[in-house]
């Protein structure tokens, strides 16, 4: 994705190739939510009476330009997790032991198609408290993209949730699924949370 243009991956994604998918628009979203954060910070710097915030602006474009890196490599890792899956199910089944080793090889695909929307779904819990931050600290000029990223953000946290559920009823490791089940539950609440809150504080100071 690092080297490829918005108008090819959504070409892509439209047509009838399973990847990219919901997993890497889930990403997407969660790039731009990350890049819409620094867009703030980077505005907000300079700015007159903003001087107070210069050290938390370049904290913010800091960590907002990693999180959106880790964002843009998650596009590419949903698709070679997807991929891995995929060659899984072709494996041969020509003997007993072949037929262990595909069950396996399949279990593990599962899991690792699991684990990248789990990372989606945490950075996007960093993304939405550096969000906050921005929406309070942020110039009142471009505060509505803090808000932009806020939406971003809880979007690609509940896509990425879709793809951890279509994925666990195939996984017969029950610990695993537990904790994947647990962690989600848990971050959709924070992010509901939190998401409500900077909205709030962006709405409050555009009023």
């Amino acid at each position: 994705m690092t080297t490829q243009s918005i108008a090819d991956f959504l070409e892509e994604l439209a047509s009838a190739t399973p990847t990219p998918g919901g997993g890497g628009a889930a990403a997407l979203m969660g790039a731009m939510g990350a890049g819409l954060i620094a867009m703030v910070a980077h505005v907000t710097v300079g700015k007159k009476g903003q001087d107070m915030q210069l050290q938390e602006m370049e904290q913010q474009i800091k960590e907002a330009g990693v999180l959106r890196q880790e964002f843009t490599a998650m596009i590419s890792a949903d698709a070679v997790a997807f991929d891995g899956l995929m060659s899984a199910f072709k494996l041969p089944k020509h003997s007993l032991d072949a037929i262990d080793r595909r069950a396996l090889a399949i279990q593990q695909g599962y899991q690792d198609a699991t684990e990248v929307p789990l990372s989606c779904i945490r950075a996007c819990l960093h993304g939405l408290a550096l969000a906050h931050r921005s929406a309070e600290q942020g110039h009142r000029n471009v505060l509505s993209d803090s808000g932009v990223a806020v939406h971003a953000l809880l979007a690609a946290l509940r896509s990425a949730i879709l793809n951890v559920q279509i994925n666990v009823p195939a996984i017969k490791d029950q610990s695993f699924v537990d904790a994947a089940l647990n962690e989600v539950r848990a971050a959709e609440e924070e992010a509901s949370a939190s998401a409500a809150m900077t909205l709030d504080v962006v709405n409050a100071r555009l009023s």
